[in-house]
């Protein structure tokens, strides 16, 4: 019997192009935004998380029930943790501070944190300090290294699915090229008389 590589090659390598995802069916990462990402205690951020996809709702919480606390639509006021409803992919939360340093708020499943952010909370002042001189304004910067310290690690899923990504085209290419070795040897040895 004789059975011909060419057309088994062939029909691997498009099996194995047709399994592989493009990039724009990738989902794209859940984000969280605090704005403003600055302020005082007593003071309210509005954090925005987006990218959330197909779930219903989203939980919001801080890494230390003294640093404030959540408020806003369907939130009990006053909780260190809320559920949110999910609208088109996003979900909106209050934060207000009760202590001043770094606050890390993540927004998750109620199982896993899919992002988190890290605002700046300042003490109180009694009142502001006269100034004679206005500041002038300073440009705003696209990135800033505090932005990029606040970034999640990925979720393991999405490390997986990075994984598939690139193993499906290697395991396709390393199929191609020894499907190529065994075409050629046979090739050679028919012309030999093997």
């Amino acid at each position: 019997m004789r059975i011909r590589t060419s057309p088994l090659a062939v029909a691997v390598l498009l099996a194995a192009l047709s399994s592989v995802p493009s990039p724009a069916s990738a989902a794209a990462a859940p984000t969280v935004v605090a704005a403003p990402s600055s302020l005082s205690v007593g003071e309210v951020t509005t954090i925005t998380a987006s990218g959330l996809g197909g779930l219903e709702s989203a939980t919001f919480g801080i890494d230390d029930a003294s640093a404030g606390a959540f408020s806003g639509d369907g939130v009990e006021t006053g909780t260190t943790t809320a559920a949110v409803p999910v609208s088109e992919g996003s979900a909106v939360v209050e934060f207000t501070a009760t202590r001043s340093g770094d606050v890390v708020i993540a927004v998750g499943t109620g199982e896993s944190v899919l992002a988190e952010v890290t605002i700046s909370v300042t003490a109180a002042t009694a009142e502001p300090a006269p100034s004679t001189v206005s500041p002038t304004p300073a440009p705003l910067t696209a990135t800033s290294a505090a932005d990029d310290s606040a970034q999640a690690e990925p979720d393991s899923e999405a490390e997986a699915g990075r994984f598939a990504f690139v193993l499906i085209p290697l395991i396709a290419a390393a199929i191609i090229v020894v499907g190529g070795i065994i075409v050629i040897s046979r090739g050679r040895r028919k012309r030999r008389g093997d």
